[in-house]
């Protein structure tokens, strides 16, 4: 029995080495496993970082551009402003102008056309008769003299007041 009890031993040391092995292959798997899923979390926190600085990155990038485009567009709404006011001064000349020339050819159509019908006066001075003979035909002609305007009531010179 003896040689069976040692055999007996054997077999159960020889289990329990193998259990040991076991347990020892299972627990290098366990710890490689573990360090692969540490390897992968560490691997996928960096990669989703990365994608969030190339998104802020793109959102600056984006809010850069937009302010740039808002910028060209104040600008550009200023030099249309600036142009369309320069061709409304522009346009309100001309038609000043165009009123002034025109009011000048109206004028000098009218001082044509006086010119032409009659002459306004002569350069010499006409003299006709004397100042008593100018004052004695005023006399004659007075409604107060008794003259001209006598026939009308009131002796006003035929004015109906």
């Amino acid at each position: 029995m003896a040689i069976g009890a040692i055999i007996g031993l054997l077999a159960a040391g020889a289990g329990a080495y193998s259990a040991y092995n076991q347990q020892k292959a299972a627990r290098e798997a366990a710890q490689q496993a573990e360090a692969a899923r540490n390897q992968a979390r560490t691997a996928a926190q960096e990669q989703l970082r990365q994608m969030q600085a190339e998104a802020a990155q793109r959102a600056s990038q984006f809010e850069s551009q937009l302010a740039l485009t808002k910028q060209q567009t104040q600008a550009f709404e200023q030099q249309n402003a600036q142009a369309r006011q320069a061709a409304e001064r522009q346009i309100a000349q001309q038609k000043q102008s165009s009123a002034l020339a025109i009011q000048q050819q109206k004028l000098q159509a009218a001082i044509q056309r006086q010119q032409n019908v009659a002459p306004v006066g002569s350069r010499v001075r006409k003299r006709v008769g004397t100042p008593a003979a100018l004052r004695t035909s005023l006399e004659i002609q007075s409604p107060l003299s008794g003259g001209v305007g006598m026939g009308t009531p009131n002796a006003t010179g035929g004015l109906n007041v």
